[in-house]
């Protein structure tokens, strides 16, 4: 998909995107993530730049949605993790992946969970 045709709040929802907020703006532009479910995999949008306190600029990756959180990232400290979130161990694997996903880049940032950007991303304009 372009980015194009992501590139607005409206545009985001009519493809079947959502957020950690009901509202979706304030998941993207407050919070810097947004997933969408497809077949075997889900795409995240995540925020990479910021201004004045939102996010203003985002990319994308993709997981499998079987993807098993504690081998893709041996390197994490999970029991870290799970305290700053306040569950135990049961409880956080027990949670779906977006949440799971969205954890870990609160606690070690999304470049981390991501891997490196090699541009400037793309622009989300709030209404069309």
């Amino acid at each position: 998909m372009k980015t194009t045709e992501i590139d607005t709040i409206t545009k985001l929802e009519e493809n079947g995107y959502i957020g950690t907020d009901a509202c979706l703006a304030i998941s993207l532009f407050e919070y810097g993530l947004a997933w969408k479910e497809e077949e075997n995999q889900i795409e995240f949008i995540y925020g990479i730049g910021m201004e004045d306190c939102d996010y203003n600029s985002f990319d994308r990756g993709s997981f499998d949605l079987g993807l098993d959180v504690r081998k893709e990232f041996d390197w994490a400290d999970f029991n870290e993790v799970e305290s700053f979130i306040g569950l135990t161990s049961q409880e956080f694997d027990a949670l779906p992946l977006p949440q799971k996903i969205s954890d870990l880049v609160s606690y070690y940032g999304f470049e981390n969970i991501f891997g490196s950007r090699y541009w400037e991303g793309f622009e989300i304009q709030e209404n069309n």
